[in-house]
């Protein structure tokens, strides 16, 4: 990885993981806000077990109440969105100072949602917020390997999400293969578990899979690339 240190790849790849885990997560979670609504405490519970949260809220209501703007709450939204941002900041020289003030913000606006009533309207500017980040990345980085490294977090994220939710197979098919292009162009990095590489390639040649193999699937995809994980960021 040439210059980047282990604590840096840690610190980009999970930015890369936070930052579209926080993207996926409210275009899901508002998707199918209606479906808890209607669906009661069967629709939210199973949105739970999908996404691997434990449920602590008891309630379709509480969980409404917490899991957006919790930041008490570790798997709430936010709480991912401040992970994002940590990591951003540690690594404000590598992603540059637009980088950074982009995601800041994608929080602030994020944050100014609490309390409205028109909450998916309201979060619009957050998505815009979060694109341009990554247009902000992809054009101000100068360390190719540092920019590859968030990039490939986000296309793990987004392959375990997408698996997750339920997408339709052939979303998750596009998302599966960009990971393994993404992880095949350069295989030298070094942090590749290349057995999980090879299920993954298999996975997506098998639309089936996606359903009656999916925990072993995910598996794959948490074992693909072998760094710590980052549950909080010293700033």
């Amino acid at each position: 990885m040439g210059a980047i240190t282990e604590i840096n790849i840690n610190n980009l790849f999970w930015l890369g993981r936070y930052v579209e885990r926080v993207f996926t997560t409210l275009n899901s979670f508002f998707k199918y806000a209606d479906r808890f609504i209607e669906g009661g405490e069967e629709a939210y519970e199973k949105y739970l077990a999908d996404i691997n949260v434990p449920d602590i809220y008891g309630s379709s209501s509480e969980f409404f109440k917490r899991y957006v703007f919790d930041m008490t709450d570790p798997n709430s939204i936010i709480s991912n969105f401040d992970r994002a941002l940590g990591n951003g900041i540690v690594l404000r020289e590598t992603i540059k100072t637009p980088s950074l003030s982009y995601l800041q913000m994608a929080m602030d606006k994020f944050k100014s949602c609490e309390g409205t009533s028109k909450i998916r309207y309201d979060m619009l500017p957050v998505r815009d917020a979060i694109y341009a980040f990554w247009g902000s990345i992809d054009n101000n980085m100068t360390d190719l390997e540092a920019l590859r490294m968030i990039h490939l977090g986000k296309s793990v994220e987004r392959a375990d999400m997408f698996i997750r939710l339920g997408y339709p197979a052939a979303e998750i098919t596009t998302e599966l293969d960009n990971l393994i292009k993404h992880v095949s162009r350069y295989p030298n990095i070094g942090i590749v578990n290349n057995d999980a590489l090879e299920e993954l390639k298999k996975a997506a040649e098998d639309h089936s899979s996606f359903v009656k193999n999916k925990l072993r699937i995910l598996d794959n995809i948490e074992q693909l690339i072998e760094v710590n994980i980052l549950e909080t960021v010293t700033v």
